[in-house]
């Protein structure tokens, strides 16, 4: 270590993180003594409104959508007095918080479906939400008003896979050698850079040698500060009786690992402020979230009810709406909350406001979709040894997700593909449904040999083809978040909106929550003034 300039933790953390990604640049924190300012949590959240018990007598709120965010302002507001009717095209409450069991029917624009699957408590696939993180703080915090018990949701599993077509053949591997030896190559090159002087500027001596230790044990140095291989990766030959210290296997080419695109996110994918590689879910679905608030506040609801219209009065609001194949009715309120996917709030003829109506219809959805099959044989784990988590594919089918309930069952429902749909050409759903399930088949095949013979009764659900949905969650431009996402925070008139796409995470059951409280304090306040 011949040099002893002293360099800034900004410039050194900056080069950790461009070269590491974020595994390396928190364990550099945590060697520096700082790795509490690596999150920035909002930790502030004080639990839902709280409104005065007779605050809303004699005030009447309609709210269009039996989803999350719909119900949780109806629990909200009939705790306060308001006089609320939720209006609800289905015949579920819920919403893309959804949960499909054997024998469900699956109705979408490219005909119905049928899970032909037997009926199991641990049998079922969520084609929405699948997750809850940590700092959900108000979906939890329900959780624990209504007592929905939870259990742990494997988001990352190193013993599942990473592939792409234009590395290693094509062929999968296995997410712990990935990381294991990528982290060994990119430490080698830090340490290198660290005790040779050539990063920009230096660090000061103790500072250098405390993040040479932690680079060391990030990537599994060997002492003289090379790589050549870890027991992170895995073993050719497992340790065993006899062979006491098995053998690790051989590194992954460096070349190939780079060619790859795993380290764009696949790689780090857990360690996203929104993920993590043990999230929650509700036991026996995520269905099981509303359908706690639908428990308190069902006698509301109007189920298979459609609204035809939204309209301004001079007291309030009027919605026109009809039941099943019955007449039109009009429903008056002084406030409507609307928590319709704003691809279908679009689409119903309104008096919102000039501004109002181009900001809605400039928001584009997500064209996510997700592939389930039915397996006798629970494969993944008593072949692979994979108990939770997922593996990626740059081909069509994005991730294939093992189920974290019903572990150690005789069969389970796997979800074979689950497809952002946020990208070009990342649309599953443009196929025929016939096509998408042989899509998800064929990458199954790739990565479980014999998979066709070990899976059966193939579903697929894309958002945009799914009536009163049209789409997964908003997916907002970075333009659109001071002018459109801004705008429509704020009421037009009697109308409030609320749901995911009013989230500080859109997509997330959170962002439902939260919006929802949001509007319950907007309205509230109204009601003071």
């Amino acid at each position: 270590m011949p040099h002893d300039r002293a360099v800034s933790r900004r410039s050194f953390l900056h080069h950790v993180a461009r070269t590491g990604g974020a595994a390396a640049a928190f364990a550099a924190l945590d060697a520096l003594g700082c790795a509490s300012l690596a999150w920035g949590e909002d930790l502030a959240y004080k639990g839902p409104p709280l409104l005065p018990g007779g605050l809303g007598k004699g005030k009447r709120v309609t709210i269009l959508g039996a989803g999350v965010a719909g119900m949780t302002a109806a629990y909200q507001l009939a705790k306060a007095g308001f006089s609320c009717t939720v209006l609800e095209a289905r015949h579920r409450p819920g919403g893309r918080s959804w949960t499909i069991r054997g024998g469900d029917r699956i109705d979408q624009a490219d005909g119905p479906q049928q899970a032909r699957w037997p009926k199991a408590p641990h049998l079922y696939m969520n084609p929405g939400p699948a997750r809850i993180s940590h700092h959900h703080r108000a979906v939890l915090g329900y959780c624990r008003e209504f007592g929905v018990p939870l259990e742990i949701m494997m988001n990352d599993n190193r013993a599942a896979y990473l592939q792409d077509d234009r590395a290693f053949g094509g062929k999968p591997v296995q997410a712990k050698q990935v990381l294991g030896d990528g982290h060994g190559y990119f430490a080698e090159m830090l340490g290198k850079a660290v005790s040779t002087g050539q990063l920009e500027q230096e660090l000061g001596k103790e500072d250098r040698e405390r993040l040479l230790v932690a680079i060391a044990g990030f990537g599994d140095l060997q002492r003289d500060g090379r790589f050549r291989g870890t027991a992170r990766s895995g073993y050719a030959v497992t340790p065993a009786p006899g062979t006491p210290h098995g053998t690790i296997r051989q590194p992954l080419p460096l070349a190939e690992l780079l060619r790859a695109d795993f380290w764009q996110f696949k790689a780090e994918f857990a360690e996203d402020f929104d993920q993590a590689g043990t999230m929650l879910q509700p036991v026996g679905g995520m269905d099981q979230f509303p359908m706690a608030f639908a428990k308190r506040v069902g006698h509301l609801i109007r189920y298979d009810t459609v609204v035809d219209e939204i309209r301004k009065t001079a007291a309030g609001a009027r919605v026109v709406c009809h039941h099943g194949a019955g007449a039109k009715t009009t429903i008056d309120s002084d406030f409507v909350i609307c928590t319709l996917p704003l691809t279908v709030l679009r689409g119903i003829p309104n008096d919102f406001a000039p501004d109002y109506q181009q900001a809605i219809a400039g928001v584009e959805y997500a064209t996510s979709s997700k592939t389930a099959f039915y397996a006798p044989r629970r494969f993944w784990e008593q072949d692979d040894g994979i108990y939770g988590g997922l593996s990626w594919t740059t081909r069509d089918v994005t991730q294939i997700l093992y189920p974290s309930h019903g572990i150690g069952k005789a069969d389970g429902v796997l979800v074979g593909s689950y497809c952002f749909g946020v990208e070009p050409g990342d649309d599953m759903g443009r196929y025929p449904v016939a096509e998408r399930i042989e899509k998800a088949l064929a990458v199954g095949e790739l990565f479980h040999p014999g998979y066709r013979a070990m899976v059966r009764g193939g579903i697929n659900i894309a958002w945009p083809k799914v009536p009163y949905s049209l789409g997964a969650w908003a997916e907002w431009k970075p333009e659109q978040l001071d002018t459109v996402y801004k705008l429509l925070q704020q009421p037009d008139g009697p109308m409030v909106f609320a749901g995911e796409y009013l989230g500080y995470l859109s997509s997330w059951q959170e962002g439902a929550v939260l919006s929802a409280h949001r509007a319950v304090e907007n309205i509230a306040a109204r009601v003071r003034a």
